[in-house]
């Protein structure tokens, strides 16, 4: 194949690149006059009949898989694939956590659209998922997709596993293996029948990788490296940036679970969770009033039967003066028969003792004795306490 080569009514333009599934094309539809992309099967592939036959039914449910972030597969040409022309980068890592969700919910989106009609990707990965200009995301290349037979009992693919063309072709295909170990699911890199969950597995991974800009499960120079990570590596959740919703911290913990009985079971289960708004923080409570732990008191020491008033300067000092919040309780709890008068709106906190100051005696200690300069006919020597 060549710039200029013709395929029925393409007209093949240029190279794209080459995967496991063949290599791909940009050409010219000439009757509709618009670009495609076709994928040019590997000629083992074209040449067998009874593949051929599979492949072109399966790529019939493809067809209608008819979703703005699903590239749109066309039809089958001699032997190739002609596909929606996706123009856009690879999805890249790490991205902004609003521009991450974003692109998780049009991946949940596709994925969801896909499972409805019983068609499993089996090969999601950052390399199959474009971004347009316009940050729209389109899921490419359903090369191993296997129809689940829904209805049948079989909620995996090992019944049509050794038959699929695409999955036969791609297990010889070292370097497709080694692209996708990363992102298999730890049933898939067992060798075990898979399903749906499989997307989910690689759903997390990616959303992961978008976040943290780090491989989850890569690193290793083998493809046995990779999936021995995949099979007994835990995830590091707290690599995840700080300031991740709670959501998604649940909804990446939970599509990562290696036991696929435990895993997320539905992808729409994903958009559920996506699209929840986060609880607002709840309001700050209201500054408590002050804490009054006793009450100020104040009496006449002299003959029985003194008239006992409450010192307003003492009061108002204390009033002004008074500390936010309290951490004993003030000395004198003893009423010891004395009566108590209306408590004042003060706490003291941190103070050692409860010593303070009268207004109208600054220099005398609350234990001090003499006279009061409000009260001037007081017969006696005035004294002023602290209650509890």
């Amino acid at each position: 194949m060549s710039p200029s080569s013709t395929i029925a009514h393409y007209r093949i333009v240029s190279k794209l690149g080459e995967g496991g599934m063949g290599e791909v094309w940009r050409a010219t539809d000439t009757k509709l006059n618009r670009d495609v992309a076709i994928k040019i099967l590997p000629e083992s592939f074209a040449q067998d009949a009874a593949r051929m036959s599979r492949f072109e039914r399966e790529a019939q449910v493809l067809a209608s898989l008819n979703h703005p972030n699903i590239a749109a597969i066309y039809g089958i040409e001699q032997g190739a694939i002609v596909m929606e022309l996706v123009e856009g980068a690879d999805l890249t890592a790490p991205v902004p956590i609003d521009t991450a969700i974003g692109y998780a919910k049009q991946i949940v989106a596709g994925l969801e659209a896909a499972h409805e009609k019983g068609i499993v990707h089996r090969d999601l990965k950052p390399a199959n998922i474009k971004v347009t200009a316009d940050g729209v995301v389109k899921l490419l290349d359903f090369g191993l997709a296997v129809i689940v037979q829904e209805g049948s009992g079989n909620t995996g693919t090992n019944a049509c596993a050794t038959q699929s063309p695409t999955l036969s072709l791609a297990m010889t295909q070292a370097g497709m293996i080694l692209g996708t170990a990363a992102y298999m699911s730890p049933e898939q890199a067992r060798g075990k029948p898979v399903d749906r969950r499989a997307d989910i597995w690689a759903f997390g991974v990616i959303f992961y990788e978008m976040l943290t800009g780090a491989m989850l499960f890569g690193g290793g120079e083998t493809v046995s490296d990779a999936l021995a990570a995949v099979i007994s590596r835990e995830p590091d959740f707290n690599a995840l940036p700080q300031d991740t919703p709670p959501r998604v911290r649940r909804l990446i913990e939970r599509c990562l679970r290696k036991d696929p009985k435990l895993r997320l079971r539905d992808i729409g289960e994903a958009r559920i969770l996506l699209d929840e708004p986060e609880p607002e923080a709840p309001a700050p409570a209201p500054a408590a009033a002050p804490v009054v732990h006793g009450h100020a008191r104040w009496w006449m020491a002299g003959r029985r039967g003194a008239r006992t008033r409450t010192c307003r300067p003492l009061r108002d000092s204390l009033s002004r003066d008074a500390a936010p919040a309290a951490s004993r309780p003030l000395p004198g709890a003893a009423a010891r028969g004395r009566r108590l008068f209306p408590a004042l709106p003060v706490a003291l906190a941190g103070w050692p003792q409860a010593r303070v100051h009268c207004n109208c005696q600054r220099r005398r200690s609350a234990s001090a004795v003499g006279p009061c300069a409000r009260f001037p006919g007081s017969a006696r020597p005035a004294r002023h306490r602290w209650g509890g």
